[in-house]
């Protein structure tokens, strides 16, 4: 069952993680009471933009103490209103002041000459409870390396690590995507091998609960456009497991998906960038697409074009069975860490 910011926030200690003058990301900490019978640490993360007024509250401090009783009051005092779920540890958020918190921030808004809606309001991405991988992504960047995956590394590290992964069934959320059971307010191409939704990086989309998708059609936030097609074969974890037979669906995708973005945003197929990462952010195979002035996620040592991907396992149905991929990772990844130890004992 998803968790509420308020009833973690309620029994949490806060950390800042990474600050910027748009988003924070915050990792809250719940320590179950040694009288409850089980003394365990739960975790979670809360992204969250930020406007320049909120930006000192989340500022780190030496004291740690302090520095958490302060974000943790001043996100107690928001509402926070479900905008998105993904039946799973991800939920999504629109945080509104409550009512005298609001009056107060309307004042202060107020006399800088600014009179918003909601002074102070903010969108809010939670995932709790959040695992070790999400949390080491949202760390501050470590120092980054580039790996050289033969197919036999795959094959004695990575490929049993992804397994891990998937096992684990941390990846369970997506079967509600892919079944429609949530986000299908974000649904935009349901195909019998695949669907096309709008990837909840596009934080600039409008709300897709209130805004009529009509209005949608050429909307001013259509230059970070970023939406995700994820196939329904769950047995496709990633690049790695693509083969010849995999063509018609890749082809679709590659077809289909430019056709329903075109037709729901006015954005047309020669203005998109249509490619899948290696290593991806889960571990099920899926394929971006954003518009060419969006840059996010697309360094050429992780993103590998769609129609490149097609053509090559035309050439060779086992193409990428066979060939070394070079991607990096950071440091602190555990992907890393063991592909490390393995290089150790074979020196």
């Amino acid at each position: 069952m998803t968790r509420s910011p308020e009833s973690v926030l309620a029994t949490s200690s806060a950390a800042t993680l990474t600050l910027s003058d748009q988003h924070a990301t915050i990792l809250l900490t719940t320590h179950q009471p040694k009288d409850s019978g089980s003394d365990t640490t739960e975790q979670s993360l809360i992204k969250l933009t930020v406007v320049p007024f909120h930006r000192h509250v989340f500022q780190t401090s030496s004291d740690e103490g302090q520095a958490s009783e302060k974000i943790v009051s001043f996100l107690s005092d928001y509402d926070f209103v479900l905008s998105s779920e993904s039946g799973a540890e991800y939920s999504y958020y629109d945080a509104f002041p409550k009512k005298g918190f609001r009056a107060f921030l309307s004042r202060l808004f107020s006399g800088a000459g600014r009179r918003p809606t909601y002074a102070g309001a903010f969108k809010v991405e939670l995932i709790s409870p959040a695992s070790e991988r999400q949390i080491q992504r949202a760390m501050p960047k470590p120092p980054m390396v580039m790996i050289d995956e033969t197919p036999e590394l795959y094959e004695k590290v990575t490929k049993p690590y992804i397994q891990s992964i998937v096992e684990s069934g941390s990846l369970s959320w997506i079967e509600n995507v892919v079944t429609g059971k949530k986000e299908r307010e974000r649904l935009l191409l349901d195909k019998d091998d695949y669907v096309l939704n709008v990837d909840t990086k596009w934080r600039s989309h409008p709300d897709a609960n209130t805004v009529r998708r009509s209005e949608w059609y050429n909307h001013e936030s259509v230059n970070d456009l970023y939406c995700l097609a994820i196939v329904k074969d769950g047995s496709i974890a990633s690049l790695r497991d693509l083969r010849a037979q995999h063509l018609p669906i890749l082809q679709s995708i590659l077809d289909e998906c430019p056709a329903a973005i075109e037709k729901v945003y006015g954005v047309k197929r020669n203005q998109l960038r249509v490619f899948v990462h290696y290593q991806p952010q889960f571990y099920h195979f899926h394929v971006h697409f954003s518009r060419l002035e969006n840059d996010i996620g697309c360094q050429v040592e992780r993103g590998h074009l769609l129609s490149d991907i097609i053509q090559n396992l035309e050439m060779d149905r086992c193409f990428y069975l066979k060939r070394s991929i070079t991607f990096k990772l950071p440091t602190n990844d555990q992907l890393y860490l063991q592909i490390k130890a393995h290089q150790e004992e074979n020196i």
